[in-house]
């Protein structure tokens, strides 16, 4: 009676190991399968990487650093690096011979580079943004295109927060000012101070991003109280940053 009683605990106690076993195997599956997502995001969102190659005793790397890299809201990373070399599993199409250049590589291969800086910001920024921006958002944005009305995809959008420029990330206007206009197009009354300049074009007022210089749409003397006036803005020229 007492060895099958003892053969009862030692094959119960068998068992309870054997559960205990699968289950901290399982978890550590999990947990593995966990890591290696999360590595293939950060991998897919490093598909295209920045890199600024400055000197330490570079005018002009200080002035660049001064007019952009300072300030810098672009949703696209960058990294500085005072080495002549591209950083470890990055490759150049050639040798770095000036500085700054700032070098766009996707999947780890140069595709695009800018060398030298004149304090001329929005020549840079038109460079990068046309390694960024999509073909209809170039065309917007570098020839006054204009989207279809009631296409653009911030048109209805109401969720509170900012519109920034897709480029710079710098904001252009607050949701509180935005309105249906019934016109197609995202309307706003007032933008954020600062963010915009104007130019005369034949009988209206094109609107321009400051910090990037790229075409946003025009204003008008249509709007609501209190500034009466209307931005007519195009949504693929837009990114909308939510509180």
């Amino acid at each position: 009676m007492n060895i099958l009683f003892s053969m009862f605990k030692f094959k119960k106690l068998i068992s309870i190991l054997t559960l205990l076993f699968f289950t901290l195997n399982t978890h550590s599956g999990e947990q593995n399968l966990s890591n290696t997502n999360k590595d293939l995001d950060e991998k897919k969102m490093a598909k295209m990487q920045l890199v600024a190659f400055e000197s330490e005793t570079c005018g002009s790397c200080k002035a660049f650093n001064k007019d952009v890299l300072v300030g810098w809201k672009s949703s696209f990373s960058i990294k500085k690096t005072y080495s002549l070399q591209a950083p470890l599993g990055l490759d150049l199409k050639e040798s770095v011979w000036a500085t700054p250049t700032i070098v766009v590589f996707s999947d780890g291969k140069e595709t695009s580079r800018y060398t030298g800086y004149d304090g001329d910001k929005q020549a840079f920024w038109r460079w990068f943004g046309m390694q960024t921006l999509s073909p209809e958002q170039k065309k917007i944005a570098f020839e006054s295109g204009t989207e279809l009305p009631f296409s653009g995809s911030l048109l209805d959008n109401k969720d509170p927060g900012y519109y920034v420029d897709p480029i710079t990330g710098e904001r252009l206007f607050r949701s509180d000012t935005k309105f249906k206009s019934g016109t197609g197009w995202p309307s706003f009354f007032d933008p954020i101070p600062g963010s915009l300049v104007y130019k005369e074009d034949g009988n209206r007022v094109e609107v321009l991003s400051a910090s990037s210089g790229i075409h946003l749409g025009h204003v008008f003397n249509d709007g609501p109280p209190p500034s009466g006036k209307r931005y007519c803005i195009n949504s693929a020229v837009l990114k909308f940053i939510a509180d």
